[in-house]
């Protein structure tokens, strides 16, 4: 455990502090360009290139992306790229969930110790991300169905997405789509983009651009919630997270600016690459801790 203020030991060198602005940098364009909030990437490269452990890497990495998250977030507000109703059924459920996934991370690690969660944690961020690199680089079109999936499954009461003119969605659907991410968001610490911008393609029908804003409200209020239960036990590090967000503030306004240059098909297909580089890191970190272990 580490306090708010105290330094922790793994990140002790001046250099290191360089090193965190520039991962921050690049994580700020991934978070303007992709509406992801930039954990996904934060919380596993923390680990892997800073020794940081996971929970303090999960908890730091959940106020990390209050600060991105924001700026993002009012930018496409103006765009015009937000679905205010349903960014707020999904925040119900996303907080929640939260909630649920930060009690499910501590039960893991102590039933695993240090070393196999950090093992467990590789295997699940691997999991995650390659279904989602999947199911955004096979949904290559850009006409949306008619009926998306919540569109067509059971639940009263119904509502309507007036940013895209579907009817007949499901709220309980909605609801559970944001409490299982959620879920996943607070055991992870990820932002809750990575999941709820495909989600938001692909089960809900919005558009690239209303995804990328959207989730960016969601992974906002949520990663609230996370960062407050984590700051509860002390694993979150203004020593982290500093150095991160004054790399990420330039790096958010050039993500905006090239989501508006870029077109859809471009933005989903480097979005797949991206999550494609983050799972080879972990795959060979996950190896190299592995293999001497298992001698």
């Amino acid at each position: 455990m580490t306090g708010f203020l105290e330094m922790p030991a793994c990140i002790a060198d001046p250099w290191q502090l360089a090193a965190l602005a520039g991962l921050g940098l690049g994580v700020g364009v991934a978070t303007g360009l992709f509406g992801v909030g930039g954990a996904f990437l934060i919380t596993p490269l923390l680990n892997i290139l800073f020794h940081v452990p996971y929970t303090l890497a999960t908890g730091s990495s959940m106020l990390f992306t209050i600060g991105t998250s924001v700026a993002a977030w009012i930018k496409h507000m103006r765009l015009g790229n937000v679905a205010l109703k349903t960014m707020t059924i999904l925040c119900g459920g996303a907080v929640c969930g939260t909630m649920l996934g930060a009690r499910l991370h501590v039960f893991l690690k102590a039933l695993a110790g240090e070393f196999h969660f950090t093992l467990v944690m590789h295997g699940i961020f691997i999991a995650v991300l390659a279904v989602t690199a999947f199911l955004v680089w096979r949904n290559r079109s850009e006409v949306r169905p008619s009926a998306p999936l919540l569109a067509r499954v059971p639940g009263r009461p119904r509502i309507t997405i007036r940013a895209t003119g579907i009817n007949n969605i499901s709220l309980p659907g909605l609801c559970a789509l944001g409490l299982l991410i959620g879920g996943v968001k607070g055991l992870l610490g990820i932002g809750g983009g990575v999941l709820f911008m495909p989600a938001m393609l692909l089960v809900i029908g919005l558009t690239i651009h209303q995804a990328i804003g959207t989730s960016l409200g969601v992974v906002l209020f949520s990663s609230i919630a996370g960062a407050i239960i984590y700051g509860r036990t002390g694993q979150v590090s203004l020593w982290i997270v500093l150095p991160l967000l004054a790399g990420s503030l330039a790096g958010v306004q050039a993500g905006v600016w090239l989501s508006r240059k870029l077109q859809a098909e471009r933005i989903k297909k480097y979005f797949s690459i991206l999550i494609i580089l983050v799972i080879i890191a972990i795959i060979w970190d996950f190896i190299s801790k592995f293999m001497p272990a298992a001698r």
